[in-house]
């Protein structure tokens, strides 16, 4: 079976500057991206309200300085309501080596140049950790150019499969798991952006709303009107309350890698949010 709410299982969704910004590096080495942070996160929002459980979803950056970012706009979009809460893990591809989970979301980060994602044992270890739903949000133009990376994008953008966020939004009336099959691709909606991703969260909140105003009383729940007022505030600008890139955790700055993809340390544990 398919994805719930979403037309394929992988997919490599290109990501342009926002707010007229790519990446950016507050510090050496320390590299960040606000537009892919803003939309991994609102992609695991999107998944939570459909039904996935949060300890089934991964977030992976390929830099610590993204890392840092994502759990700053996690902790300031999501994950103090129980209806979202948090991924079960948000860490670099690095610390995730010999690790997986059902669907994993995957920031690449640059937008200038390609980095240490060119090696191919830290791309395959970016793109082998998801058992049932692989998205990779990245910089389409510059990625697809690198050599060591043509053999992954032949795949990824096989048979004409879009570069924008494809979704199911008729997928949204039914919980997770859906029951569409993985090879019915119609009536696909595609996401031109993070802030058009807001939209379709606002849409999908509002249609759960009306539904529960239809349900007994003991069935409704109250966390409802505050996630409204937070899919709200993301849809009038989906950078106003969020960190900015300069904000979160400078001091545990990236170093320069090697080509060995070690996958060293280990990362604090996440909260687990209720399912």
């Amino acid at each position: 079976a398919a994805n719930t709410g979403l037309t394929y299982d992988y997919q490599f969704i290109d990501v342009p500057d926002f707010e007229g910004q790519g990446e950016s590096s507050p510090s050496p080495y320390f590299y960040q991206n606000l537009g892919e942070a803003e939309y991994c996160v609102a992609m695991f929002m999107y998944m939570r309200l459909l039904g996935y459980p949060a300890d089934k979803i991964t977030i992976l950056a390929t830099y610590n300085g993204q890392k840092h970012l994502i759990r700053d706009v996690i902790k300031s979009r999501c994950s103090w309501n129980p209806l979202f809460g948090q991924p079960k893990t948000i860490t670099t591809v690095d610390r995730y080596q010999g690790q997986q989970n059902d669907y994993v979301i995957v920031s690449l980060v640059r937008t200038n140049h390609v980095g240490h994602i060119r090696d191919i044992r830290r791309l395959t270890v970016a793109l082998s950790r998801a058992r049932f739903g692989l998205y990779i949000f990245g910089r389409l133009s510059l990625f697809r150019n690198c050599l060591e990376m043509a053999p992954v994008f032949k795949l990824l953008l096989a048979d004409g499969r879009p570069t924008k966020l494809s979704l199911q939004l008729r997928d949204n009336n039914g919980k997770y798991p859906t029951s569409r099959s993985l090879k019915d691709t119609a009536e696909a909606t595609l996401v031109t952006d993070v802030k058009d991703m807001w939209n379709v969260i606002h849409g999908v909140v509002n249609a759960q709303a009306a539904a529960l105003d239809n349900t007994p009383a003991p069935a409704k729940s109250s966390d409802i009107e505050e996630v409204k007022g937070a899919v709200a505030q993301g849809q009038q600008s989906s950078n106003q309350d969020a960190p900015t890139a300069e904000s979160s955790e400078t001091t545990a700055m990236d170093k320069p890698t090697t080509a060995k993809c070690d996958g060293t340390g280990e990362d604090e544990a996440m909260p687990q949010a209720k399912d």
